[in-house]
């Protein structure tokens, strides 16, 4: 058997890879991270938005100041546009952090130096063949540049950190599970001169927003049904525009009197779970995880599983726990504190036309700003979605209308 070159593999060196590398290595472990990329590149097929659980893991690992440092506006507040009223909140956040809107050229080059400064490797344009199994086991993968000389490393994990296309899924057979159509389609780009502060707009069967991100730029993005996004391809900016002037009269003159800075970008992605690990390897992020970005979990869930899945190969490489037991764990660990959200995502992203019901909710809501606030943690993952929406609480708000 030939000698493990490493500890752990990633596979990924962007959000989630370069956060779990970042963990591991601080840990002692020896960790690189490859990459088919060249870095600094963007990944711009992201929504961007990192709420305040996902800011609180920034904060923890002693990385938020170096976002905040790149010039990304705080959001402290977010306002859900109804027509008739305005509801403003601020999610509740023990560590009182702000939710951030960073492009990910910046977030995901803060992630992959810290990794590097806790002593990661980063191997760049390695492109993954296949892993390698040994008695059943991935003990490596081999790989190397589009058209060089392929070479094989080993260590006794390696994780998945791939995208929702993941390779490592594909290689050791990762089972989907919980999967879900894609049901919307996002279009949106970056504009100059466009005030915004986190605003969000429903319209019918739509959902608009408003987001600050790095470099004076606001994102700003239509989602709507699937087949209404196809349907628009065929002259983008005339069908984003005719959206945002039919439900959002207000943001569109904001952006006309802007400048768009980039291209346009838009897609609809299919919601899943993969089994999150197993034999010598595991899957974090998109990889593992994929949901509808209607919701925007994407990021925060990523991080927050990044240091699951860091805690439960610490657990295994170190000998306190058997590796395959805790990384069990780590799987049913992911699974439980995604299945609220992922369920509450799915029915949002619908976009249902409203009920009688819902505006009997919101109009219960315009009256308590605790509420309100809370409502806005249910997005943030600070308040829980089963707690919120308890039959209680939903008879409670729903008789203050």
């Amino acid at each position: 058997m030939s000698e493990m070159t490493h500890d752990v593999i990633v596979v990924g060196a962007r959000c989630a890879g370069a956060a779990t590398a970042r963990l591991l290595a601080r840990k002692g472990y020896r960790t690189v991270m490859v990459d088919r990329a060249s870095f600094p590149s963007d990944m711009p097929m992201s929504s961007h938005l990192l709420w305040q659980s996902g800011a609180a893991h920034l904060k923890r690992w002693g990385l938020l100041e170096r976002l905040q440092a790149s010039g990304c506006p705080p959001m402290f507040e977010g306002s859900l546009n109804l027509g008739a009223f305005t509801l403003v909140g601020c999610a509740p956040s023990p560590d009182r952090v702000a939710a951030y809107a960073p492009r990910r050229l910046v977030l995901d080059s803060i992630l992959r130096e810290a990794a590097l400064e806790a002593g990661a490797e980063l191997r760049q344009h390695f492109l993954m063949d296949d892993v390698v199994w040994e008695n059943g086991r991935v003990v490596g993968l081999r790989g190397g540049p589009h058209g060089g000389a392929q070479e094989t490393l080993r260590a006794p994990l390696v994780i998945g950190a791939d995208g929702r296309t993941s390779k490592v899924a594909k290689a050791v057979g990762a089972k989907a599970y919980n999967e879900i159509p894609a049901a919307t389609g996002i279009r949106f780009s970056y504009f100059s001169g466009v005030p915004a502060q986190m605003e969000f707009i429903p319209g019918l069967r739509r959902m608009l927003l408003a987001v600050p991100t790095n470099d004076a730029l606001t994102l700003v993005g239509v989602t709507m049904p699937v087949e209404d996004f196809l349907a628009g391809r065929d002259n983008v900016e005339q069908h984003f525009f005719s959206e945002l002037e039919q439900w959002a009269p207000s943001l569109a003159a904001r952006v006309r009197a802007g400048k768009r800075e980039d291209a346009w970008l838009g897609g609809a992605v299919e919601s899943f779970f993969r089994t999150a690990a197993g034999p010598g390897w595991a899957l974090v992020g998109d990889a593992g995880l994929t949901v509808d970005p209607i919701s925007a979990a994407g990021m925060t869930n990523a991080f927050r599983d990044a240091e699951l899945l860091a805690n439960a190969v610490d657990d295994g490489l170190s000998g306190r726990r058997p590796l395959d037991e805790a990384l069990r764990d780590y799987g049913v660990q992911r699974d439980a504190g995604t299945m609220p959200i992922y369920q509450f995502t799915a029915e949002m992203a619908q976009l249902l036309p409203p009920t009688p019901e819902i505006g009997q909710f919101f109009g219960g809501l315009k009256n308590n700003q605790a509420d309100v606030d809370k409502y806005f943690g249910v997005f943030a993952q600070t308040v829980p979605v089963a707690e919120f929406f308890s039959p209680d609480n939903m008879a409670r708000i729903m008789a203050a209308a």
